[in-house]
């Protein structure tokens, strides 16, 4: 089923499932709360009206009035003051037989108190009841006034129910506000933290994210290099399989991810990026001794480096496509040499025809015939290795094309090498020396190139000598470092490639300058199975 983008992105459905989540929290919250104030503002007014009616009942003057020791007029304008005070709707003081004695309307002074609730504290009794007056609806306290042990009438006050519930409902408003300013407050913090998250993934929707490590999983694993990256802390987050695969080739099947990289590759001088921030491309490492070629790259979130990356190939791998890479080139370019080589001396026969000097001719064809004979006789006669023969022999043709005399050493000799990788490497560490010396000689007015090949036991001492200007003194100990040369820019790999074969054979390829002018270029390899002499 192919893939389709989902109508909201992440920033609206963050937003929506907090806008929903907020939204129930602020309802059931705000239900319980209200739920909870309705019933703290009644009892709070409950409490209020039952404390001012035993503040009014215990009052002397309420008392003296009720006994007929006070004008009645001083029990209603006490009880209006208390009312006013207390911002109560009433404060009744009535006598044992249901009087009123005080009123907030005179007119129902010595009326009967309405509301059929008053019975009981005409029992002694103190009481919250909620009940219809002569002012509406109303929740109001009784309480008994007594005369030492003897009762002689009661007081009410009282709120009215509405009054009661303008309270609640200004109680109810203010926790209205607050859920609207907490939900508007949560909305814009999800806003705002949806936009950070949309930051930090580049602006990509989950799904372009799990497209994007899906297809870098494919690539990671799909490479040719070795890959180890660790963060900042140098614990290795990330192996590629080429990476376990090396690894398991140097002798190590250990878990590598979540471990310390120093302790699984202390070479891997990824520390040093992570501090530095400087990355270090083609440089030589090892793991557990197997030779690798590596790349060292910091990485870098928002300009701040949060870990390292290496790549890496075995050395010898690319060693060998390198060889072979510089072998075909060379057979290339002496095949090349021959076929211009034979298509002039073609020329030169094709002329002679056609002038009819066939004494010419004659000597002509004689001349070259034993110059070859010669020429592949001493060669074929010494050299028992048909690829080194043919190597050499189409190397001698190139340089008569461009008038240089090379020779192979009257006392060179070169039994059969064991196996095609023996003799590939020769012809790698041959055609790049013999080819400096080509490009060494230039317009020297003296060339010559002299190649020798001595075997000794299981070793083969080899030099080229040639007859150009020789290595300046201050480079005599730098022609082999990888890229450096005196020839200009993107040069300085052919005797890199020709050392580092011998190395592979447990030699050492040097360059000194001979006397009387030129250089010359010597190694000792193990060449050959056997004991050393």
């Amino acid at each position: 089923m192919p893939w389709t983008r989902p109508i909201l992105q992440l920033r609206a459905r963050i937003t929506l499932l907090v806008a929903l989540i907020l939204g129930l929290a602020v309802l059931v919250t705000g239900l319980m709360v209200d739920w909870r104030m309705e019933q703290q503002t009644r009892e709070a007014a409950g409490e209020k009206v039952v404390l001012l009616s035993r503040i009014t009942a215990e009052a002397d003057l309420v008392r003296e009035g009720l006994t007929g020791q006070r004008p009645r007029k001083e029990v209603q304008d006490f009880a209006e003051r208390l009312r006013i005070q207390s911002s109560s709707d009433y404060v009744v003081v009535m006598d044992m037989d249901g009087l009123r004695l005080s009123h907030p309307n005179p007119t129902l002074l010595g009326a009967r108190f309405a509301g059929g609730d008053e019975a009981d504290v005409f029992r002694g009794r103190s009481y919250l009841s909620v009940a219809r007056g002569t002012l509406g609806v109303s929740l109001r306290a009784f309480t008994p006034v007594w005369k030492g042990d003897r009762q002689v009438g009661a007081v009410a006050v009282g709120i009215l129910q509405s009054g009661v519930d303008r309270t609640v409902v200004s109680v109810r408003k203010r926790i209205a506000l607050g859920g609207v300013i907490g939900f508007a407050a949560g909305i814009l913090g999800a806003m705002y933290v949806t936009g950070r998250i949309k930051g930090i993934l580049l602006g990509m929707e989950p799904q372009d994210i799990s497209t994007m490590l899906q297809q870098r999983n494919a690539m990671l694993h799909s490479v040719r290099e070795g890959i180890i990256g660790v963060n900042r802390d140098l614990v290795v987050t990330i192996v590629n399989e080429e990476a376990l695969r090396l690894f398991a080739l140097a002798g190590s099947h250990d878990q590598l991810v979540g471990r310390n990289v120093e302790e699984v590759l202390p070479s891997s001088r990824l520390r040093t990026v992570v501090q530095t921030g400087q990355a270090e491309y083609d440089q030589e490492g090892d793991i557990l001794g197997l030779k690798i070629l590596t790349n060292r790259v910091p990485v870098l979130v928002d300009g701040r480096i949060t870990g390292a990356v290496a790549t890496f190939r075995d050395k010898t791998d690319m060693n060998r496509l390198a060889e072979q890479l510089t072998g075909v080139r060379l057979y290339a370019d002496a095949l090349r040499a021959q076929t211009h080589e034979f298509m002039n001396k073609l020329h030169v026969i094709l002329g002679l025809v056609r002038l009819e000097e066939y004494d010419r001719l004659k000597t002509f064809i004689t001349g070259i015939a034993g110059r070859l004979d010669d020429e592949v006789g001493f060669v074929v006669q010494r050299i028992k290795d048909p690829i080194i023969a043919g190597f050499l022999l189409a190397r001698f043709s190139s340089a008569r094309e461009q008038n240089i005399s090379m020779q192979l050493d009257q006392d060179s000799s070169l039994p059969a090498c064991p196996h095609d990788a023996a003799s590939h490497d020769l012809v790698t560490i041959l055609g790049n020396l013999l080819e400096n010396a080509v490009e060494a000689i230039g317009d020297a007015p003296v060339r010559e190139i002299q190649v020798s090949l001595r075997p000794e036991g299981s070793w083969l001492h080899l030099s080229v000598e040639d007859s150009g200007p020789g290595l300046p003194p201050d480079v005599l100990t730098r022609p082999f470092r990888l890229g450096f040369s005196t020839k200009g820019e993107n040069r300085g790999f052919g005797l890199w490639h020709a050392a580092k074969t011998v190395e592979a054979r447990g030699g050492h390829l040097a360059g000194t300058n001979r006397e009387g002018g030129g250089a010359i270029f010597s190694a000792s390899l193990r060449l050959f199975p056997g004991e050393d002499p």
